[in-house]
């Protein structure tokens, strides 16, 4: 699969100094980055920037070549050693003829029916007729479009819907499927903002107390006028630079790019699918590495409450020992009093043995826990937090 490809400090330096490092990287098989930093940590002088856009006149001369003897080695994958693969040929893609768009509005879609007699009867605000709540198609446009942009709409959807394309509104947002993908689509037009300049102050009085005049303090306010420009606009996550909004300019109207904008459907429902793919990829991945550090943190966090485990039970028998040698030391210090003493210390040492039998892990009722290598992990672990920074259980022995 690999190969390995060796140069002498000298036979590369000069073939950096006849040939670009991405030329040179290209032959050999790797990247240029790769090929610069290997140089670099061998010691090789590098032309400097815009050496080769130089003419040769002006090129700066050659330094003096290395001294170092050690061999440079790249691991250069081996494309001799890939599998052939026979992938069907390309299918070129079909040009999509230009789509012309009817003077009049003929047999609408019923969601374009649906939205005309919502945006007829909408009120403006701020510029643009406002249809939230209304659950119909997208636009923020003023009333004087509203012929314009149902044109647009139903040659879209009629168009698109015989390509197999489906059209839905869903709380307030225009959906378009395309091969399994939802894409968010609106028309917006851009609105001309235009301060309203406050009224004129009164004028004075004669002989009238001075008072200040506070209007002009006010917060500026505001009107809108139409600009008839219409912008198509596609709300989607796809990889990054793909076209997503066409617009009226100079050069032509959305009415004219109709065709491109259905092949735009196609290409971003693509990108969408393909970044969703990378992105469920991703997930696994992560999914699959977050499990297994998981389960080498479960097994390091047993190990380490069975070694605690072991150190607790020890002290305890420890201790239970120094207290049975203290019990029989009692005893024994108390042979030879009275019969009464005898009894009293007897019934001590019975209570004194009941209470070290419950401290000794090696006592018969307890004997099973010191043994045994069962240990619940909490369901809430997650091999963070304080429960990874215990002190070494055998630092306390």
């Amino acid at each position: 699969m690999y190969k390995i490809v060796t140069f002498t400090p000298k036979e590369l330096f000069d073939k950096v100094w006849e040939i670009s490092v991405l030329k040179l990287a290209q032959e050999i098989g790797i990247s240029d980055v790769a090929l610069s930093k290997a140089c670099r940590k061998a010691g090789l002088a590098l032309p400097p920037r815009g050496h080769w856009a130089k003419p040769v006149s002006r090129r700066p001369s050659k330094p003096a070549p290395p001294l170092s003897d050690s061999p440079i080695i790249f691991k250069v994958l081996d494309r001799k050693t890939l599998p052939v693969s026979f992938n069907a040929p390309v299918q070129p893609k079909t040009v999509r003829s230009a789509i012309k768009l009817p003077h009049i509005l003929v047999e609408p879609h019923p969601l374009v029916v649906k939205w005309m007699k919502c945006v007829k009867a909408a009120k403006p605000r701020e510029g643009y007729l406002s249809t939230s709540g209304k659950h119909v198609l997208e636009a923020k446009i003023s009333f004087g479009l509203i012929d314009r942009c149902a044109l647009l709409f139903d040659t879209l959807i009629k168009e698109s819907e015989a390509c197999g394309f489906k059209w839905s509104v869903t709380d307030d947002k225009t959906m378009l499927q395309v091969d399994g993908e939802y894409l968010g689509i609106k028309i917006v037009e851009r609105l001309d903002k235009h301060i309203i300049p406050p009224p004129p102050p009164p004028p004075p009085k004669r002989n009238a107390r001075w008072e200040p005049n506070f209007s002009m303090l006010r917060t500026p306010q505001f009107e809108w006028s139409s600009s008839g420009e219409l912008s198509l606009q596609i709300e989607a996550r796809a990889v990054y630079g793909k076209r997503k909004n066409w617009t009226d300019t100079k050069t032509g109207k959305i009415e004219e790019k109709l065709a491109s904008i259905l092949d735009g459907f196609e290409r971003i429902a693509d990108s969408v699918k393909a970044l969703r793919l990378q992105n469920e990829q991703y997930t696994r991945e992560r999914l699959a590495a977050e499990a297994i550090r998981l389960e080498r943190a479960k097994h390091d966090e047993i190990h380490d409450r069975l070694r605690n485990r072991l150190v607790k039970n020890t002290k305890r028998w420890e201790q239970s020992q120094r207290l049975r040698a203290f019990i029989q030391a009692t005893c024994d210090a108390n042979a030879d009093t009275s019969e009464q003493a005898q009894q009293q210390t007897a019934a001590w040492a019975a209570w004194a043995t009941s209470q070290v039998n419950q401290l000794d892990p090696l006592h018969t009722a307890t004997a099973s826990s010191v043994t045994s290598l069962t240990v619940e992990i909490e369901s809430t672990f997650n091999g963070y937090g304080m429960n990874r920074a215990e002190k070494d259980p055998w630092s306390d022995l």
